[in-house]
């Protein structure tokens, strides 16, 4: 059976399934037709050529980092994509008007409560900035790529790709092969703010340290996210790992475990200090403190929350399938954003140079205020028998059930004054389960588990 069938019979399996299982996250692609291009217009038609970031302004209007096709899009409310700044299709270096302003591979976006966007020109070795009246500047660099700090238009960058804001007005960057987090506070000074070492450029090798500041060590970090309390979130890449930068510069390791190198990473779900990742190179922090990764190599979204990484979105094959998040494909996700008006994730889908969305459905996503309702905590996922259950707190009593696809109960057994469960669920086929945690009557949790051979 192929994965569109699977995925339909799927679909209309659910209405066989309790209701508090009917809701499920359901990815669409809003815009781009699959295959590198361009063209604006309806996003129906719409066409990109491997974008990396993304961001959101408070009415809704979303902008792409096209990279190749060096330039800003667009998309409005009602589905309109545009040219926002750039030359599409003219690589290069200008600033002035928007509309003739030049870029060479523009990465990553943030914007400002003032509708300022500030952009990693990752070619020009610059960070750029569109204002609010569409004019283009330089906000730093020289443009040649090496490491110097110092005044703004004089330091020098080395293929920047991360870029956001603290609530001053100071402006962080993912320097990636320096291997560095580097700073441009308000006065226009360039400095190291977390990360250092000798080893620059590119293919040069990083290294991996948990420290203060400038003692901590990167590997090629990219996306960088900031939250409410100013802490960092760093995309590091070929450490595997989702690193985070506390406001008086302390560098720890958020969620990432195993080897290092561009030959390193894994697949892991779990603890944060046991999970693994395969070349995050984006992410984005969310007001409830998740972290939403593009796990690139893994071809999946993951999120952090309390200590835990699951796999958000994705079966983990590499394509372009639209379905249920569990059973829909991306080509290589990259940056992502949350709309909290409309409830939902926007994924960049970078190989297939399209915008995903994932719809947060009722129960499963973020409803209410509330960003996760599942009450537990299931890894590894996907598994090939052993799994773990997180229960939260202690229960006297509670009853475990796995319903697969067709709403059968395949698996129930009862526990007793418990806070974590190992179940052997070996015996079964492989395919999609539903995995539901009763207390008495109360449902305190459920979540999809997917066994493999």
């Amino acid at each position: 059976m192929n994965l569109k069938l699977f995925t339909l019979v799927i679909l209309l399996s659910f209405t066989l399934l309790n209701t508090e299982l009917i809701a499920q996250n359901y990815v669409t692609t809003y815009a781009g037709t699959g295959s590198a291009g361009f063209m604006n217009g309806d996003t129906s038609e719409a066409q990109f050529n491997q974008m990396f970031g993304i961001c959101i302004d408070q009415d809704g209007n979303i902008y792409l980092a096209d990279a190749g096709n060096h330039c800003i899009r667009k998309i409005d409310g009602d589905g309109q994509v545009t040219t926002y700044a750039g030359v599409p299709n003219q690589a290069g270096y200008l600033d002035g008007p928007a509309a003739e302003a030049k870029f060479r591979q523009p990465f990553n976006l943030a914007m400002d409560g003032e509708g300022n966007l500030y952009v990693s020109d990752f070619l020009n070795h610059r960070i750029r900035k569109v204002s609010a009246d569409m004019q283009v500047t330089t906000v730093a660099g020289s443009g040649a790529a090496g490491y110097l700090e110092g005044p703004a238009m004089e330091a020098k960058f080395n293929y920047p790709r991360g870029v956001c804001l603290d609530d001053t007005g100071n402006i962080y960057v993912g320097d990636s092969w320096n291997h560095r987090i580097r700073k441009i506070s308000t006065d226009g000074m360039v400095s190291s703010w977390a990360g250092g070492g000798t080893t620059i450029g590119v293919q040069s090798v990083g290294d991996y340290v948990d420290a203060s500041d400038t003692a901590a060590r990167f590997y090629t970090p990219c996306e960088v996210s900031i939250d409410g309390d100013n802490n960092i979130y760093v995309a590091d890449a070929y450490n595997h790992r989702i690193r985070k930068i506390a406001p008086d510069r302390m560098v720890s390791t958020l969620a990432g475990s195993g080897d290092f190198g561009p030959n390193g990473g894994g697949f892991n779900n779990g603890p944060a200090d046991e999970a693994q990742f395969n070349v995050p190179t984006a992410l984005q922090v969310v007001l409830d403190g998740s972290v939403y990764v593009g796990d690139g190599s893994n071809h999946v979204v993951r999120k952090i929350k309390d200590g835990m990484v699951t796999t958000f979105a994705g079966s983990g094959l590499e394509g372009f399938d639209d379905g249920p998040d569990s059973l829909a494909t991306f080509n290589f996700p990259r940056g992502n954003v949350m709309d909290y008006e409309l409830n939902r994730l926007y994924i960049i889908d970078y190989n297939n140079h399209a915008v995903r969305i994932l719809h947060l459905v009722s129960g499963v996503g973020i409803p209410d205020g509330s960003f996760d309702v599942r009450g537990i905590n299931v890894y590894p996922n996907p598994s090939d028998g052993n799994v773990k259950i997180d229960l939260g707190k202690q229960y006297e009593e509670i009853e475990v059930l796995l319903v697969n696809g067709a709403g059968a109960k395949v698996k129930g057994q009862k526990y007793f004054n418990i806070k974590s469960i190992s179940l052997n669920a070996g015996a079964l086929p492989a395919g999609l389960y539903f995995l539901q945690v009763h207390s008495g009557d109360q449902l305190i949790g459920y979540e999809k588990l997917i066994m493999q051979d």
